[in-house]
């Protein structure tokens, strides 16, 4: 029955008379500790031929060894005199009982182990000499009974399938890491080694990934990647099997067998269609450890399991492909989403140490090709400020093949030379330029933990993610131009709160908000000013939005305040307003407008005289002390619409306590759902303002139309309230 755990027992002998004696009883109290109850007459009849050989051959103290493997028991007898060989195996009697006779001369042991033992053999080193065999478990199973024999039965010796456990593990359809396990496992058992390990190609066979190994670590294995001879011998393997017999004399000396006490070692190419896909070895503390026939069993096992881990393999990078995948198509989905470079930088160092590192920067590079550093994030918050004073002091060069960024003479002229610093400094990490449409923003920087791998996949999707990041930055700078642009483009279509007049016995106050916030000019505008005596005041409305409609705006006020200066009625400044607007307009962008002049009647608080004209815009509100709404003047035709248009002028009075609200379209059109506000709904709300000043209103107002219709200014909103003291 196989064993997945592998027990050990060891024990000395010295060179005396009683010392077979005293070994069988070991070997048998050893047996039943572990319950083996197959071939137990054999292992201990051998055990004690070998022991005895020792004595009398060696003089020497002896170690004697049991190893119960996952299907086999395995004996191992040492004596310190290397330079006495074994002597040569004599012809086995028919009787096998154990010898005592001191003075013989043949190898009766090693002849009992040819015939009793599945496999054994003899180990030199500089400092031992050992002879082991090993007895293979019974098959499990049930098997038909052999006939009646028709002569007296021969004793016949089947050697059981050394790879039997790797052909179950195979037939499991196990995952790769948990086959990859168990097959060093296997392999060291079936060569009877001290240690085993698999190396697989990477996908473009540019390195070797160790992935499995034993005996080589006290603590769990961790795989990494290697491009030389320098951590395990054979990388480049030969089409068969190799024995290395000293390893010491070998180019891996200094790497992790020899670290890990192995002297000897063979290793066997997996091939698949005639390409190599990986290497398994084994290896061994004794030199010269494996033959032939070790040789030849390690690539039986190797055949075996090149297709199956293959298979295993590609399916592994098939399901990290479409994982990359999967993390870009998600990255560029949250990057389109943001339009503020600082965000952009955070989100993409956060993506970076959620699936790809261990840390990530990215500085932004001015147009003097100065670096800044604009976000730094380390998945250990600890290292976050000393990672931020590395990266200030010592912006990263350009580097695509994982490595350390600094070395130790870079830091120490620089003064950094704390631990944590250091520890950084010497992590793997790249560091990729961001460019756009050939230009250069900036550098994204990714490293890893020191004792990290970091292979080449990564690298890529490193350089993908790269190229994203690069254009959701550059989205992000058009679109900070765009705002600022657009930004002060409004603010030159509006008058300065500042240089808003100071009118005697009026409150007033104004309210603008485009539907794009940042980005668009608004087609709605405002203006208040003084002029000859008056104070006048409009609130329009452009067709459309954006630039066309900003010209529109801007030659709408500039030649509504040069002639109102000049002292025409409201009637002829809208006249010539309309040819101005014929003349310049070719996209057929219309204008309404409400203009008005006001004058006081009499002493401050005895009201105000007000000459208006509503060019196709809503119509003014007013409000008085008893909170009746009644609507202001007639509407006449919109601006840039038709040439020969009469307009005339409207007077009206409003005395004290009055509040004349105007507004555009932005506000009565307001929706929610399928009901929209319009002029009753607005009026409705206005009634809700008496006593209230300008400002108030405007308050009370914006927060009515946001409770109406949450977030659904979907217009350009303007609103001028004219409260009259």
């Amino acid at each position: 029955m196989p064993h997945d755990a592998i027990k050990v027992a060891h024990r000395e002998f010295s060179p005396a008379p009683e010392t077979a004696g005293d070994a069988r009883l070991f070997v048998l109290e050893t047996l039943r500790d572990w319950g083996v109850e197959h071939s137990t007459d054999d292992i201990i009849l051998l055990a004690s031929e070998l022991v005895t050989n020792a004595v009398i051959h060696a003089e020497s103290m002896l170690e004697l060894t049991i190893r119960r493997l996952p299907d086999a028991v395995e004996v191992v007898v040492a004596d310190r005199v290397p330079e006495r060989a074994v002597p040569k195996a004599g012809p086995l009697s028919v009787d096998t009982s154990p010898s005592t006779d001191n003075g013989r001369n043949g190898g009766l042991g090693l002849a009992l182990a040819g015939a009793l033992a599945t496999t054994w053999g003899v180990s030199y080193s500089k400092d031992d000499k050992a002879v082991w065999f090993r007895i293979q478990d019974e098959p499990t199973g049930t098997e038909l009974a052999p006939p009646l024999p028709t002569r007296p039965p021969r004793r016949r010796t089947v050697k059981p399938n050394p790879w039997a456990a790797l052909d179950a593990a195979l037939a499991a359809r196990l995952s790769l890491p948990e086959l990859l396990d168990r097959t060093v496992e296997y392999a060291r058992s079936a060569l009877g080694g001290d240690a085993a390990y698999i190396a697989l190609a990477t996908t473009d066979e540019t390195e070797w990934e160790l992935r499995a190994a034993t005996g080589l670590t006290s603590g769990p294995w961790r795989s990494f990647r290697s491009r030389t001879e320098e951590t395990f011998p054979s990388v480049a393997p030969a089409p068969g099997a190799v024995i290395n017999d000293d390893l010491m004399i070998a180019r891996a000396h200094s790497g992790r067998l020899s670290k890990a006490g192995m002297r000897s070692l063979v290793t066997a190419p997996l091939i698949v269609e005639g390409r190599v896909t990986g290497l398994i070895g084994v290896a061994s503390r004794r030199i010269r450890h494996f033959g032939d026939t070790a040789a030849r069993r390690l690539q039986e096992g190797a055949d075996r399991i090149a297709l199956p881990m293959e298979r295993a393999r590609l399916a592994e990078v098939e399901l990290a492909r479409r994982a990359s995948l999967s993390f870009l198509a998600e990255a560029s989905d949250l990057l389109t989403g943001t339009l503020d470079e600082q965000k952009t930088a955070a989100l993409a160092a956060q993506l970076i140490t959620s699936r790809l590192g261990a840390w990530c920067a990215v500085h932004t590079v001015n147009d003097l090709g100065t670096p800044r550093l604009v976000h730094t994030m380390h998945s250990n918050e600890n290292y976050n400020d000393v990672l931020r004073a590395l990266l200030t002091e010592m912006p990263p060069p350009e580097q695509r093949v994982p490595g350390p960024l600094w070395d130790k003479d870079m830091l120490t002229a620089a003064g950094l030379t704390d631990e944590l610093t250091l520890e950084l400094a010497e992590s793997p990490a790249i560091s990729i330029p961001l460019i756009a449409h050939g230009r250069t923003l900036g550098r994204m920087t990714l490293g890893k933990n020191t004792e990290e791998d970091f292979p080449r996949e990564d690298v890529d999707v490193v350089d993908d993610l790269a190229s994203r990041v690069s254009s959701a930055m550059e989205n992000a700078r058009l679109y900070e131009g765009q705002t600022s642009m657009s930004e002060a483009l409004q603010r030159s279509l509006l008058p300065a709160k500042e240089k808003e007049p100071d009118i005697p016995g009026v409150d007033h106050a104004v309210f603008y908000r485009s539907a794009d916030e940042r980005t668009v000019v608004g087609g709605d505008f405002y203006d208040i000013f003084a002029a000859d005596g008056r104070w006048c005041f409009a609130i329009g409305d452009v067709c459309g939005t954006g630039p066309t409609a900003a010209a529109v705006t801007g030659l709408a006020r500039h030649t509504l305040r040069a002639l109102a200066r000049e002292g025409f009625s409201p009637a002829h400044i809208m006249r010539r307003l309309n040819m101005a607007i014929l003349d310049e307009n070719t996209t057929t962008r219309f204008l309404t407008m409400l203009y008005g002049e006001m004058t006081p009647m009499g002493e401050p608080g005895e009201g105000m005289r007000i000459r208006l004209v509503s060019a196709g815009h809503p119509l003014p509100l007013k409000l008085n002390r008893k909170g009746e709404v009644a609507s202001l003047g007639t509407s006449q035709p919109l601006l840039g619409a038709f040439e020969d248009v009469d307009f005339y002028t409207e007077t009206i009075e409003a005395a004290s306590g009055d509040v004349l609200l105007a507004v555009t379209d932005g506000v009565t059109e307001r929706r929610h759902n399928a009901d929209m506000l319009g002029d009753e709904g607005l009026m409705d709300i206005f009634s809700h303002c008496s006593g209230l000043t300008a400002q108030a209103v405007i308050v009370r107002l914006d927060r009515d139309l946001e409770e109406f219709a949450p977030g659904g200014h979907t217009d350009d909103t303007a609103m001028l309230v004219l409260r009259f003291l």
